[in-house]
């Protein structure tokens, strides 16, 4: 069985200007790739060593017909680490769909969800 050495997420998203807008404003990523550059149909972004690729229904269901009448979002949580859930967590509370309140699980971090535009679930978690 050959090693596994890194995964990343692309997901589909029928508005890619909010979907960046989004990613950028709210939660702090950057844009390391935009194609193309005018209206993109696809774009990377990161934050740390969280990287998430946007692809728009379109171009997507080109390469996987399936996806062309599938609902965005999902049955999978992305499940993020971060250094200072609290000061996350006030910094988007007001902004974002939260479907989780921050609360400590019995094993002892401290977790949160929220919903992106495109009914993704992102889960931040902080270990002590």
């Amino acid at each position: 069985m050959p090693f596994m050495k890194r995964a990343v997420l692309e997901i589909m998203v029928d508005n890619m200007k909010e979907s960046i807008h989004w990613y950028t404003e709210i939660l702090g990523f950057k844009v390391n790739i935009s194609s193309p550059e005018t209206n993109p149909v696809f774009t990377s972004l990161s934050n740390g060593d969280v990287e998430i690729m946007l692809y728009k229904r379109e171009e997507f269901s080109k390469e996987i017909p399936k996806f062309k009448d599938m609902k965005t979002g999902g049955s999978f949580v992305l499940y993020i680490t971060v250094e200072d859930i609290q000061k996350l967590y006030d910094s988007v509370k007001n902004k974002v769909k939260i479907i989780q309140e921050l609360y400590t699980t019995d094993y002892g971090s401290m977790e949160f969800a929220l919903e992106d535009p495109n009914d993704y679930v992102l889960m931040f978690n902080q270990a002590n």
